[in-house]
């Protein structure tokens, strides 16, 4: 009796651990995006100005961006959310490899928009848990191969956020 007590008790305390988790709280199952911050950082600055010379963005890796103030940096569309004047923006050129859905999920409070050649691409589905300091949100936008992306990002508090572009599963 006092073994099944203690196993049960072990698998309670477990549960209760699991639910006070708040990156447990996303709509989707985001354990690839958790498991993909602790590998090696690629370091990427984000471009001021839609360039051609702009390196492309990796695909599911931790990506340690720099941002630039967003006084300085030339958006390609008016974000549905006005920066504010003291916060950091910047683009990223983005091409995928296939037909499917993508994540871009991040660990601060941003505006994060894709434009493609004509024009922003509407976000299929977006989550967030404000309470999980590794990821804030993930948007997923649908993409196509062979078309040249840029990743709109506006309205970061942090010069410096972290960055994660995957395959929506």
């Amino acid at each position: 009796m006092r073994i099944a007590v203690l196993v049960f008790s072990i698998f309670w305390a477990g549960v209760v651990l699991a639910d006070d988790d708040p990156c447990t709280g996303f709509a989707w199952d985001m354990a690839r995006e958790l498991n993909l911050l602790r590998g090696t950082p690629t370091a990427l600055a984000a471009v001021p100005q839609q360039t051609a010379d702009a390196r492309d963005t990796p695909l599911d890796r931790r990506i340690d961006l720099k941002l630039a103030p967003n006084s300085e940096v030339k958006l390609l569309t008016k974000p549905q959310h006005e920066p504010a004047a003291d916060s950091y923006s910047g683009l990223l050129r983005l091409k995928v490899p296939r037909i499917s859905t993508y994540r871009i999920s991040t660990d601060q409070r941003l505006w994060v928009e894709v434009i493609g050649p004509e024009g922003p691409v509407k976000s299929s589905k977006f989550t967030m848990a404000p309470g999980c300091t590794q990821i804030h949100k993930s948007v997923a936008f649908p993409l196509q191969p062979d078309t040249e992306y840029w990743v709109q990002l506006s309205g970061s508090a942090a010069p410096g956020p972290v960055l994660l572009i995957t395959l929506d599963h």
